[in-house]
């Protein structure tokens, strides 16, 4: 049920079915000099290399019906078994948007019956299965690794990547990992059969009869990483299926959820079968700039 990835990211409001965002790039440094008495001749425009990046909203919803008979017979931990079901399905339709956030599904526009509103997942932001059309070429991502087991080597150049291409101007890192490569992550300085890996010490008081090998926050040459493990990152709607070896390297700083209607419950009439209702919320996720963030694969 944990949700991270929309639990860490800015809240912001959408006024229609398509918002926007803009980013803009600087100029490379110049220190060429100014003649003594030089006139000012000519003047830069500093909006030249403004963007706008735009995704759609996408409705989500979640029903739920319990007979007039269920309702009334008592049911053990359940006092309600409408208002035990109207809960189950706000814990879902959040699991729906952190799947839709997390994942490469590109963005849609509603035409009709079957192609509803989409919202273009993070991992199709950053380029996953190909780079967005609408992205200019000096925006698109160009932090990630797709060539299998995480080693510290070469988590490492992704970081390095990710800071030679904006300076990381937020400050800290945010690793949404899968399982597997969350565990990748914990095994870099003790990796099995290694000759040239780095090895530690844990100094722990036996009263305490546990041993703690796990990573939660990386200090690298090149940022700070908090990890937090995941289940829905990079999932096809519907599918229980896992991609524990995909990680999202997010600078909180540069995503942003944008609400259109926010999360809310409804009754409708009860039609003589029982007591029905449901939970929906419209919402899209606004990515300020790919170049930002990073991705394992």
């Amino acid at each position: 049920e944990s949700t991270p990835f929309v639990s860490m990211a800015k809240k912001a409001a959408a006024s229609g079915t398509f918002f926007e965002v803009q980013t803009q790039s600087l100029d490379q440094p110049s220190f060429d000099g100014v003649n003594e008495g030089e006139d000012v001749s000519s003047f830069d425009n500093k909006s030249a290399d403004r963007v706008r990046l735009g995704n759609y909203i996408q409705k989500f919803r979640r029903t739920y019906q319990v007979s007039d008979i269920q309702e009334l017979v008592d049911t053990a931990g359940v006092a309600s078994e409408f208002s035990h079901s109207e809960a189950l399905a706000v814990r879902e339709i959040k699991r729906d948007m952190e799947s839709a956030v997390c994942s490469a599904q590109d963005r849609q526009a509603d035409s009709g019956a079957g192609a509803p509103y989409k919202t273009r997942g993070m991992f199709k932001w950053l380029g996953l299965g190909g780079q967005p059309s609408d992205v200019p070429a000096a925006f698109q991502n160009v932090a990630n690794d797709t060539t299998g087991t995480q080693t510290e080597t070469t988590f490492n150049s992704v970081l390095q990547e990710l800071y030679e291409a904006n300076g990381m101007p937020g400050g800290q890192l945010t690793l949404i990992a899968g399982p597997t490569l969350k565990k990748e992550i914990s095994d870099f300085a003790r990796q099995e059969g290694s000759t040239t890996a780095l090895s530690f010490s844990v100094t722990q008081p036996a009263e305490s009869k546990k041993i703690t090998l796990s990573v939660n926050f990386y200090e690298g040459d090149f940022g700070n990483v908090a990890i937090i493990p995941s289940v829905f990152l990079n999932r096809t709607s519907g599918s229980s299926t896992i991609d524990s070896d995909a990680g999202l390297l997010i600078d909180p700083e540069y995503v942003a959820i944008h609400t259109l209607k926010a999360e809310s419950n409804s009754e409708l009439e009860n039609q003589g079968g029982g007591r029905r209702g449901f939970c929906d919320v419209i919402a899209g996720l606004a990515c300020h700039s790919p170049k930002a963030h990073g991705y394992f694969n």
